[in-house]
C-alpha cells in the first residue's frame, strides 16, 4: 500500500511564518485523519534532533531517521526513506530525487518573496530557492499555494495546463490552553494600548517603514510600540535603530515562539501594524483579530483577499500614509469597533482545519492519479 510521507524538516528550523504553518496543518492532519480516514497510513519523517513541540500527534506515526543534517538531510537522508511513498512537503521545497521519480511529491509553496525583493535575502538562500523552483513548478503533484493572489504569481512562471494550482488559505489562531503559572512575564512591556509589530525584520515586511511611523506616533503622539521579531539566518541584516529621545517608548522584544506570550501581546494591543510590500497569507493580522485588536495592512492583493473589510489599508510606501491609518484605528471610535467586529468575524472563518481537509483532499486525488497511471503501464 502506498502511504503518505510528510516532510519534517521543517521541525528543526526557526519557527518563523512557514514553520508555523506547517505545524499547524500537521497537527490539523493528524485530527482530520483519525476522525474521518483511520485506514490511511501517514507517517512524519524527521531528524533525530527534531523537535514536535505540543503536535501531540495520534494518528501520524514519527519516524526520526539520521544521517545528514539540513539541506543535504531532505535532499540525501530523507528521499531514501521515503522510498515507495507519496511525499507531502509543506515548507516551499522537496527533494530533487522526489521530484524527478514516477510519483512526485505534493508540494506547498507559501511565497515568492525572494524574488520579488531579493535583496531581502542572503545569496545562498536566493540561490538555492531559485534552483529548486522551476523543479517544483513543473513536478510538484498537486503543487498547493495559500491564496488567489499568490497562485496568480505562481502562474505567471509556469503553464501546468489541466493540473491546476490548488489554493488553501492559512489558518487563524488556534485556542491553547492556558498555561498552569499564565504566561512568561513579558518585563518592560508597555501597559496596554500600545501598537505591535510581529514579524521578521525583513525589507520586503517593510520594517523601516514601520519603524519610522513607529518614531513619528512616539514623538507626536506619546503612543508606544512593541517589536516581535528579529533577522533570521536567510535575511540579510539590516541597520535598526532607535533615536534616544523615543527609546523609552519603542521595544524590541525579539524572537517570541511562545503561544502564552504572542496572546498577550495581541490582546494587550491597541492595534497591529503590518504594512508589508509584499505577503501571501499572512498570520498576525488574523491572530490580532482573534483578540478583538484592529489591523492595519497594506492596500495590495493579498491582504484584500484575506483580510476584507476587517482591516484598515494604507499606502506601504508612504509613512504618513501608515500613521494616519493607525491613527483613524486609534481614535475614530465608531470605525475602531467595526473593524474589531468585523475581526473577529473574519478570523473565525479562516481555520486550519479547513487548509489541511483542501491539502489531503488534493493529495489524495493525486494518488488516485498516480495509481491510475501505473495501472495502465501494466
Amino acid at each position: 500500500m502506498v502511504d503518505i510521507v510528510i516532510n519534517g524538516r521543517f521541525l528543526t528550523q526557526k519557527t518563523t511564518g512557514v514553520q508555523r504553518v506547517a505545524r499547524e496543518i500537521t497537527r490539523a492532519l493528524d485530527r482530520l485523519i483519525a476522525e474521518e480516514v483511520p485506514h490511511l497510513s501517514v507517517r512524519l519523517i524527521c531528524q533525530p534532533s527534531a523537535d514536535l513541540g505540543d503536535l501531540e500527534l495520534a494518528a501520524i506515526t514519527v519516524q526520526r531517521v539520521g544521517g545528514f543534517s539540513g539541506q543535504l538531510w531532505e535532499q540525501l537522508s530523507l528521499p531514501r526513506a521515503a522510498r515507495g511513498a507519496k511525499l507531502l512537503c509543506l515548507a516551499n521545497s522537496a527533494p530533487i530525487l522526489s521530484l524527478l521519480s514516477a510519483m512526485p511529491p505534493a508540494v506547498v509553496i507559501h511565497d515568492l518573496s525572494y524574488r520579488h525583493y531579493p535583496h531581502a535575502y542572503r545569496m545562498g538562500y536566493r540561490i538555492a530557492h531559485s534552483a529548486l523552483m522551476p523543479a517544483l513548478l513543473r513536478r510538484a503533484d498537486p503543487l498547493v499555494t495559500v491564496s488567489v493572489a499568490e497562485r496568480d504569481e505562481l502562474l505567471k512562471l509556469t503553464d501546468r495546463g489541466d493540473d491546476p494550482i490548488v489554493v488553501a488559505q492559512n489558518g487563524s489562531w488556534r485556542s491553547i490552553p492556558a498555561a498552569a503559572n499564565g504566561s512568561p512575564s513579558l518585563g518592560k512591556l508597555p501597559d496596554r494600548g500600545y501598537l505591535l509589530y510581529i514579524g521578521a525584520l525583513s525589507q520586503r515586511k517593510n520594517i523601516m517603514g514601520v519603524l519610522s511611523a513607529a518614531i513619528q506616533l512616539a514623538r507626536e503622539d506619546g503612543t508606544p510600540f512593541v517589536f516581535v521579531g528579529s533577522s533570521t539566518s536567510v535575511h540579510t541584516s539590516m541597520a535598526f535603530e532607535i533615536p534616544d529621545d523615543v527609546s523609552d517608548r519603542i521595544v524590541l522584544l525579539g524572537h517570541i515562539e511562545d503561544a502564552a506570550v504572542l496572546a498577550e501581546l495581541y490582546a494587550g494591543a491597541a492595534a497591529l501594524v503590518f504594512p508589508s510590500f509584499y505577503e501571501a497569507s499572512p498570520l498576525p493580522p488574523l491572530e490580532a483579530m482573534h483578540f478583538g485588536c484592529p489591523v492595519v495592512v497594506s492596500d495590495i492583493p493579498a491582504f484584500r483577499e484575506r483580510c476584507g473589510d476587517a482591516a484598515e489599508y494604507c499606502d506601504p510606501f508612504d509613512v504618513s500614509s501608515i500613521v494616519g491609518a493607525v491613527r483613524n484605528v486609534l481614535y475614530n471610535q465608531p470605525a475602531r469597533d467595526a473593524l474589531i467586529r468585523k475581526g473577529g468575524e473574519r478570523a473565525r472563518s479562516f481555520t486550519w482545519e479547513r487548509q489541511a481537509r483542501i491539502v489531503l483532499d488534493a493529495v489524495l486525488q493525486s494518488l488516485e492519479h498516480d495509481r491510475s497511471d501505473v495501472m495502465d503501464t501494466v
